[in-house]
């Protein structure tokens, strides 16, 4: 049950991160730094931050390891952050690093076993 959680926390952790890069990507596109420190979206996305980091932590209570805890966060947000690309930006993946990405994966994999 408490390897449920845990893994249940760092999904929520990976979507909570990618959500905050992504308000921030969108409201930095074509502002300066000022204005983008201005901006009322930047207290979500420091909140979430925010989130992220007590979401971590809890992890670590609840004697979650370093690696496995880092390898499953850096899956979730890589997958998370190109399904964001791909639909919310708009960008497009070639064959090669669609491969990559697989590789990536594979490789993550191989490693938590």
């Amino acid at each position: 049950m408490v390897n449920l959680i845990r893994l249940l926390l760092v999904f929520f952790s990976a979507v909570v991160i990618i959500v905050a890069d992504s308000v921030l990507k969108k409201i930095s596109i074509n502002q300066t730094i000022i204005n983008v420190l201005k901006d009322p979206w930047m207290t979500m996305v420091y909140i979430l931050y925010v989130i992220q980091i007590y979401l971590a932590s809890y992890i670590f209570i609840l004697k979650g390891e370093l690696a496995i805890y880092t390898n499953l966060f850096i899956v979730f947000y890589g997958i998370f952050g190109i399904i964001v690309g791909v639909l919310y930006f708009k960008e497009s993946i070639t064959t090669i690093q669609t491969i990559g990405i697989c590789f990536g994966l594979c490789g993550t994999i191989l490693m938590n076993l």
